[in-house]
């Protein structure tokens, strides 16, 4: 475990000391987990922008593509691909 130096104003450390002895973890056990729920919250906001960014991706694809597929029945091709693949043998 490495030991740092921190600065934090008083009514943090107030704050530390008055949940600490609620939850019964020392102040670095406690400053500890604080950072490691906020690491999860930073990880699932970055998480839900790439999601946005992708499916931005996926959108832009799709207008730029759509015109090229119109007609396409995308329904009759995945027939087209099962029945080619099971020739004609009845499916378990």
């Amino acid at each position: 475990m490495v030991r740092i130096n921190l600065s934090i104003s008083e009514n943090i450390l107030k704050k530390v000391d008055k949940y600490k002895q609620f939850i019964h973890l020392t102040r670095s056990r406690l400053i500890t987990k604080a950072l490691e729920n906020y690491f999860v919250e930073l990880e699932s906001k970055i998480f839900e922008e790439k999601k946005k960014e992708a499916i931005k991706d996926i959108i832009r694809i799709r207008e730029k593509i759509g015109k090229e597929l119109e007609g396409w029945n995308s329904t009759e091709e995945i027939r087209k691909l099962r029945d080619s693949r099971w020739g004609g043998l009845t499916k378990r």
